[in-house]
């Protein structure tokens, strides 16, 4: 796999930001579309995912950053931190950053953060299926080493993989392959059965933690706690936040079911909360 797209003079584009644009473009599309299918101010949305992608950049870039091997180094030439064109962000700093920025405009705009956050949820999927197809033809977040006829070979020079001229697991595409999938499910299983606002996005959370938490055991990841990697311990974080807000949200935002004629308060006072639904 080659990392370079192509070339403009001076500028090489790599495959990996091509990637992530077309996943901003694609995730920022398909919410304009969302919210005026549900009645919301385009406007405000499309405001909210500019500075969800500013607020995601400078999250992925610090997280990567901190989470570096080479973070001294960093650390004592800081222009480089900003140098996102040579490589390096973290997703989950990407959510982080992101969450953070979309919080800020939901409350200053009063909109309702958890609905805005369940229309973004089947996109983070979708942006991070699409981002890591970036990753595979960039090299990086390589596999481990394997005699699988599923192992794939990196052999470019220009090529990020840790394991050159190796045969390791395409973790890459596997981690792709698990955004769709959670897009889906999000999209076309939970939110037609929605029944309080947060709900898609819990469910995100459950989903993007297991599915991450599986694929990391085919990633060739050096540092490892109690057995486990970095990444691994941070999706269990992921699925307990969400098994923790799934019942305060479920009591708290509840969204009147089709069919039914019933309000959210209604509804609220009738169910029983479902943590998990």
């Amino acid at each position: 796999m080659h990392p370079i797209a192509f070339t403009l003079g001076n500028i090489t584009i790599r495959w990996y930001g091509v990637a992530i644009a077309v996943a901003i473009a694609v995730s920022v599309s398909a919410a304009y579309v969302e919210s005026r299918h549900q009645g919301i101010n385009t406007d405000n949305v499309l405001d909210m995912a500019i500075a969800a992608i500013l607020g995601g950049i400078a999250g992925a870039r610090i997280g990567w950053v901190l989470t570096s091997p080479d973070v001294t180094w960093y650390l004592a030439h800081p222009l480089q931190i900003i140098a996102i064109w040579n490589g390096g962000l973290s997703y989950f700093g990407a959510i982080i950053g992101g969450v953070i920025a979309a919080h800020w405009l939901v409350r200053r705009r009063q909109m309702d953060f958890w609905q805005m956050a369940d229309i973004a949820a089947p996109l983070l999927a979708l942006s991070f299926g699409i981002g890591k197809i970036g990753c595979w033809l960039n090299g990086c977040c390589n596999g481990t080493v394997t005699t699988s006829i599923l192992g794939v070979t990196f052999t470019d020079p220009l090529s990020e993989c840790d394991l050159l001229g190796q045969k390791v697991w395409p973790a890459q595409l596997f981690n792709s392959a698990s955004g769709f999938l959670v897009f889906v499910i999000l999209a076309f299983v939970v939110r037609p059965r929605k029944r309080y606002n947060g709900q898609v996005f819990v469910w995100y959370l459950y989903l993007y933690g297991a599915t991450g938490f599986i694929v990391e055991f085919f990633r060739s990841i050096p540092i490892h706690v109690l057995g486990l990697t970095p990444n691994q311990w941070t999706d269990i974080i992921i699925i307990v936040a969400g098994a923790v807000v799934a019942p305060i949200l479920s009591r708290r935002h509840r969204v009147s079911l089709p069919g039914t004629g019933h309000s959210g308060a209604a509804v609220a006072e009738r169910d029983e909360p479902n943590p998990g639904a």
